[in-house]
């Protein structure tokens, strides 16, 4: 989470974890693979696509689902071994109509 955190602040992004509606993108990372854990992050993820909003996951979990239809369309996946993209997916994902 640091590295992606560190490579979006250098391009201008404001990192929180606090819940926001008033957000441009919504990125969760987790490698989680199964559990509560796992259910906790897909209801973030179910939340987040909610506010029509972009929604991004990065990580071990989505990185386990390559046909990702645990989360439904309309959300971009940064595996583990692509993390040095984590800004250009942001950027993708921001401009894609989300509603």
């Amino acid at each position: 989470g640091e590295v992606m955190a560190g490579l979006l602040s250098t391009y201008g992004y404001t990192i929180t974890e606090e819940w926001s509606d008033d957000v441009d993108v919504f990125l969760f990372n987790s490698c989680t693979v199964k559990g509560p854990s796992q259910d906790s992050f897909l209801n973030m993820v179910t939340k987040a696509k909610e506010t029509g909003k972009a929604v991004v996951v990065a990580g071990c979990v989505p990185q386990g689902q390559p046909d990702r239809s645990e989360f439904g369309s309309g959300v971009s996946v940064v595996g583990v071994q692509q993390i040095h993209r984590v800004v250009e997916v942001v950027e993708e994902a921001a401009v894609i109509p989300h509603q």
